[in-house]
């Protein structure tokens, strides 16, 4: 008897999968778009049975062998993992959905206590305590939260160029890059907000964050980002192992303050790694006969 696990990573850029025979070993993996449901569940829910469909196609088998656990950035909203999770069970044996705090969490320090600080197009933190008991921090979306987040540091980054635009100023090294991504006239400039989403604002950070030695505004928007990091990890349990994953943690750990680096422990994986643990948990191994039985009912 064979059982096939299916651990997705989904955030607001990318979509990471990988299907796992669990009595071999065996594992296959592949990149997708975005899986945010907080940007939409469909395209989620696309995303997530597309990959799922290549990796079967791989380990010839089908989707109806797989059991899913996908940790996916927006799942807190409960009306949005539901639909989600109804959509994919159409296709999977299984369908578990939690937040990507919760993977990272596991996947930080396989499954160990710890305190993880999430940083990407978006930010969240996560501990696991002694007793197995998660506390979710942040994770409130780019309208009020997403503080130390790419989308965050690429917001402020926009606030900062219209407020030297609007005041006259001649503008900043960091004020014209932006410009030239985001428009020079105030109606290109609003097209370009009307229909931005956060992984469009995350995208501006790679090239503001070069410029800190030599433009005040990027130092300071680099600083900006910074003090919400510490403020994120000032709320954690100091007793925990601290550890900070995410696509930001490895621009931004060698620039905080001396005393966090010292607490900083490196991950010992990631959120993915995290999604398959959790799978691997919760699911039991799937008899022949039920997924015949599956088979007949899809």
């Amino acid at each position: 008897m064979t059982t096939y696990i299916l651990g997705v990573d989904g955030g607001g850029t990318k979509t990471v999968a990988r299907l796992v025979n669990t009595d071999t070993g065996q594992s296959w993996q592949c990149l997708g778009g975005p899986s945010s449901l907080s940007l939409s569940v469909d395209s989620a829910v696309k995303t997530i049975v597309q990959q799922g469909s290549e990796l079967a196609r791989q380990a010839g088998i089908a989707l109806s062998d797989i059991s899913l656990l996908c940790g996916l950035a927006g799942s807190s909203e409960q009306s949005l993992c539901l639909a989600a999770q109804h959509a994919l069970q159409a296709s999977f044996y299984q369908v578990e959905i939690c937040s990507d705090a919760k993977t990272s969490a596991w996947g930080a320090n396989h499954g160990q206590p710890v305190a993880v600080v999430a940083l990407g197009t978006g930010s969240v933190a996560m501990t696991l305590n002694n007793q197995g008991i998660e506390t979710l921090i942040g994770g409130w979306g780019l309208l009020v939260g997403d503080e130390g987040s790419g989308a965050r540091f690429g917001l402020h980054a926009i606030n900062t160029m219209l407020w030297e635009m609007d005041s006259g100023q001649e503008l900043s090294d960091t004020g014209r890059l932006l410009s030239e991504q985001v428009g020079h006239e105030r109606s290109d400039i609003l097209s370009w907000l009307r229909t931005a989403k956060s992984t469009d604002f995350a995208a501006l950070l790679p090239a503001i964050w070069p410029w800190q030695s030599r433009c005040p505004v990027a130092q300071a928007l680099v600083q900006q980002h910074l003090q919400a990091v510490v403020r994120i990890i000032q709320t954690l349990d100091p007793k925990l192992p601290l550890m900070l994953i995410g696509g930001l943690a490895a621009l931004t750990a060698p620039l905080l303050p001396a005393h966090i680096q010292q607490r900083l422990q490196p991950a010992l994986g990631d959120a993915l790694d995290g999604a398959c643990l959790l799978a691997r948990h919760l699911f039991v191994p799937i008899s022949s006969d039920a997924r015949a039985g599956f088979a007949r009912q899809a």
